[in-house]
């Protein structure tokens, strides 16, 4: 019993797959093409804008981690996490304008 309903759920898995696969594939892909130079420049500006500031974000970090190795024992643990929770947020905060919604 036990191996006809491994074999029933293998063959559901594969069917749904190839089903899922079919779907992906029957719809057209379409590319868009950058119309002009400054399309392009904007582009690069808002990349640019980005890593400038994850490299904000990562230096508040360093900071901060900086400021715990001088605790120590559980006091430190406490400052890592805390500096780490707080990296986490603020990389979260400065990703969600960036976010594609469907």
């Amino acid at each position: 019993m036990r191996r006809a309903i491994l074999i029933a759920l293998g063959i559901g898995v594969v069917v749904t797959s190839a089903a899922a696969l079919d779907i992906v594939a029957a719809r057209p892909v379409s590319v868009p093409e950058i119309q002009s130079d400054s399309e392009v420049h904007a582009a690069r500006t808002r990349v640019g804008a980005r890593a400038e500031q994850r490299a904000r974000i990562e230096e508040r970090w360093l900071a901060d981690r900086e400021r715990c190795a001088s605790l120590g024992g559980y006091r430190r643990d406490k400052c890592l996490v805390q500096a780490h929770a707080t990296k986490g947020r603020a990389m979260l905060e400065a990703a969600a304008p960036y976010e594609v919604r469907f």
